[in-house]
């Protein structure tokens, strides 16, 4: 790769990384203590919202920011167009919601779900008038600007929903804080960036977008639906209070992966697209972004895994204690989200959201007979079905990757062993702590030690390309900071 690419691409890193852990950091410690408040029926109501809220956030973006992206002779026509696209879309999914809120409240047998649909429904008017100014600076890669929107964001608005939390809101301190984040967002992106819609609407550039982006609102669509639909089925099928297991679970689960994904996804696409005519490049390139997640990735998954129980018991309390073999079954789920993402992304750069749209409708049908098929036994084999679903998308999607830039499963699964390997000797090292130790806070912070210590020494034992990447960048940049200092 050139050395203006590499320098994109690490700074987009690390200012997407200092947004997202920051965030993250943020969002874990003001949610871990609203949770020591509130109670999982609590959480469970939300939860019961899901999937109606991420379906209506599929259809607002309708994959016009994905097409901003990936277009490289965008112009302002462009984005005013998407602008007033998305405006109206969310001006007909919140009157949907609004008129539906009384049949979702009967349908979960939970009458307050009427009123906080309506309410949490303004969340989606909010959100539309931000999609082409995320992909505009998503597209200039101004990182450091969305660092500090999300960053700033995510703390006030999380002081707000402890602080109600704290004077006895209820279910209505998420509720807010949801709301308040998605207006603290939209002024704060409107004082850094400054961007004005024209007054013009292009039915070329509409078109264009539209054949672009109507696939990947289909196989998001899809792909929503089936992501939300075991909140659904729990929330019907069982009661609140496990809907509130599942969710908390499925958080502690999905937060590592979510955070790396976030982080490499939101760089690797708009600097992919600057080569997806060169498929050498473009493997180079992929290799780099796979590479990484993965070797963050899979300690810290074996390592949750391990050290699931202390973790609940000293965050959380006993009251969520049932929310851990949940948790432990989801994490092997999230073993191939970096891969089945970034397997993906491979199509959106070149342009063939109609491939990612069939893979949908190959893997979901599958996807559908795991879920349904696992109802009867209980809610830790939905669990333990999803996890197996994970695998199985993985390998659907190395599919095309092979075909067009000649990296697929098998390619993908060796380049990546030796990482896993590590990662589960580590996992089985932290696990050994429950038995030696009693109190639940001794053992969390003891295997976290010897979880950290004990993967280093495996990485420089066996010489792992990652790490010492890292390092090298890491000395090259302190080197050349020293000699400007001087």
């Amino acid at each position: 790769m050139s050395k203006s690419f590499k320098q994109k691409a690490i700074t987009g890193v690390a200012w997407t990384s200092v947004e997202r852990f920051t965030q993250q950091i943020i969002q874990f410690v003001i949610g871990i203590a609203i949770a020591r408040i509130l109670a999982p029926q609590d959480y469970g109501i939300i939860g019961m919202t899901a999937i109606f809220f991420a379906i209506a956030t599929t259809f607002i973006d309708s994959g016009f920011g994905s097409a901003l992206i990936q277009k490289k002779d965008r112009n302002e026509i462009d984005y005013s167009t998407c602008f007033y696209f998305n405006i109206l879309v969310g001006i007909v999914i919140y009157a949907i919601l609004w008129f539906a809120s009384p049949a979702i409240a009967d349908f979960y047998r939970t009458p307050i779900l009427c009123d906080v649909t309506r309410v949490l429904g303004l969340t989606m008017l909010v959100n539309s008038l931000t999609i082409s100014q995320t992909a505009k600076m998503t597209a200039e890669m101004k990182f450091k600007e969305m660092a500090i929107i999300s960053i700033v964001t995510q703390l006030l608005t999380g002081i707000i929903g402890l602080y109600l939390a704290y004077c006895g809101w209820g279910v209505w301190a998420l509720v807010f804080q949801q709301l308040s984040s998605s207006v603290a967002r939209l002024l704060m992106m409107e004082l850094f960036l400054k961007w004005y819609p024209k007054w013009i609407f292009s039915k070329v550039s509409f078109l264009h977008m539209f054949s672009y982006g109507s696939k990947i609102l289909c196989s998001s669509l899809i792909n929503t639906i089936y992501d939300n639909l075991y909140t659904l089925v729990i929330g019907r099928a069982f009661s609140a209070k496990e809907v509130g297991y599942y969710n908390r679970g499925n958080q502690f689960a999905m937060l590592p992966s979510s955070t790396l994904l976030s982080i490499f996804m939101k760089v690797a696409f708009p600097l992919m697209a600057e080569v997806q005519d060169d498929v050498d490049k473009l493997r180079t390139a992929y290799k780099k972004f796979i590479r990484v997640p993965c070797f963050l990735l899979y300690p810290i998954l074996f390592g949750l895994m391990a050290l699931a129980e202390p973790l609940i018991l000293v965050l959380l309390g006993e009251k969520w204690l049932p929310a851990v073999p949940l948790l432990q079954v989801l994490c092997i789920g999230t073993f191939f989200d970096p891969l089945t993402h970034i397997n993906l992304n491979i199509l959106y750069v070149k342009g063939r959201t109609d491939l990612v749209l069939r893979l949908e409708l190959i893997k979901k049908p599958i996807a559908f007979i795991l879920l349904f098929s696992m109802i009867p036994l209980g809610l830790w084999w939905l669990c333990f079905g999803r996890a197996i679903y994970g695998f199985i998308a993985y390998c659907f999607n190395c599919y095309y990757t092979g075909k067009f830039i000649n990296f697929g499963f098998w390619k993908q699964l060796y380049y990546n062993v030796p990482v896993l390997v590590k990662s589960g000797i580590m996992g089985g090292l932290c696990y050994g702590c429950l038995y030696v130790f009693d109190k639940p806070l001794v053992q969390l912070l003891v295997g976290i030690i010897v979880g950290v210590i004990s993967y280093f020494i495996m990485v420089v034992m066996t010489k792992d390309e990652t790490f010492y990447d890292a390092v090298s960048y890491t000395h090259l940049r302190a080197h050349e900071t020293l000699r400007h200092l001087v």
